[in-house]
């Protein structure tokens, strides 16, 4: 099967993504909750595993840092949240190996199911909050 790129002609198209740009910015900024929206929004625009994980990995990378100064300001970030963070950052590196040893393992189809499933349930998530 040859991998699909996203649609990306026409003006509807770029209406589409722009609005799942939109949405995904603002609930990640509302309430950390874009990953819904962008999952969503990968699968629908065809991009498969690897193509999906980059960018969400690089969205959510350009969103939290454009975050950093906003949530200084609220109080959000602090000297305790930090150590909190560099303590759980050790968890990276042993994380990325074994997601990366997982993905390469995962056919296509079982993604996409995996993620939907965990996008629905990530949604009734904040939705019973």
């Amino acid at each position: 099967m040859v991998p699909t790129a996203p649609d990306t002609d026409g003006a509807g198209a770029r209406l589409k993504a722009g609005s799942y740009g939109v949405l995904g910015g603002f609930t990640t900024m509302v309430a950390n909750a874009g990953g819904p929206v962008m999952s969503l929004y990968l699968l629908s625009a065809g991009f498969r595993k690897l193509g999906f994980l980059g960018t969400s990995a690089w969205f959510f990378l350009i969103v939290n840092v454009a975050k950093v100064p906003f949530s200084v300001g609220l109080g959000l970030i602090d000297g305790r949240s930090l150590l909190l963070d560099a303590l759980l950052a050790l968890f990276v590196v042993p994380g990325a190996f074994i997601g990366k040893a997982c993905v390469d393992r995962i056919n296509q189809k079982l993604f996409e199911r995996l993620v939907i499933a965990a996008t629905v349930l990530g949604g009734l998530q904040l939705l019973l909050r």
